[in-house]
């Protein structure tokens, strides 16, 4: 039997770690994206990034509501994550949810970012009732690392540091 209830599934992964790639398969084989996706990236990710505008945007104003960015080794504690500071951006995000689930029964989305903010989101997915599901995406952390390397001009040694 069937199951009623929404379900998110949520593609986890490391920058360069192939999460694009997962998250192309996950919609060719059903998954809804929604119609809000970043668009390719020349010498970047030209097929395209399969990311949400509006929650790669939430993520980002979520690391810079604590001084970080995605380039940053420091860490975030989850209660920081559900703390009145961030109660606008959990507005903001419930909403966003609803919308990409009107009329859809399984939606999935990918940023690298919500590796961290997983304690962000996930009470937001309780609290609309979803079915949770997590794709991860592991790639070997020195090929990620040559990668940043080549992409940003990253040092090695932190892109290592943030694959772990």
């Amino acid at each position: 039997m069937k199951s009623e209830k929404k379900q998110v599934v949520v593609v986890l992964g490391m920058h360069r770690s192939g999460t694009s790639a997962i998250t192309r398969a996950l919609e060719a084989m059903g998954v809804g994206l929604g119609d809000h996706l970043m668009p390719p990236a020349e010498g970047n990710n030209e097929k395209g990034f399969f990311e949400d505008v509006e929650i790669n945007a939430i993520n980002i104003e979520l690391l810079k509501a604590f001084g970080d960015d995605w380039r940053s080794l420091a860490p975030i504690a989850a209660a920081d994550l559900g703390s009145a500071k961030v109660e606008a951006l959990r507005l903001r995000a419930m909403s966003v949810l609803r919308d990409r689930f009107e009329g859809n029964q399984i939606f999935g989305f990918k940023d690298p970012r919500t590796c961290r903010l997983l304690p962000f989101w996930q009470p937001l997915f309780a609290d609309l009732g979803l079915e949770q599901t997590y794709v991860i995406a592991l790639r070997n952390p020195l090929s990620v690392a040559k990668s940043l390397e080549h992409r940003d001009r990253m040092d090695f040694e932190k892109s290592c540091y943030l694959w772990l």
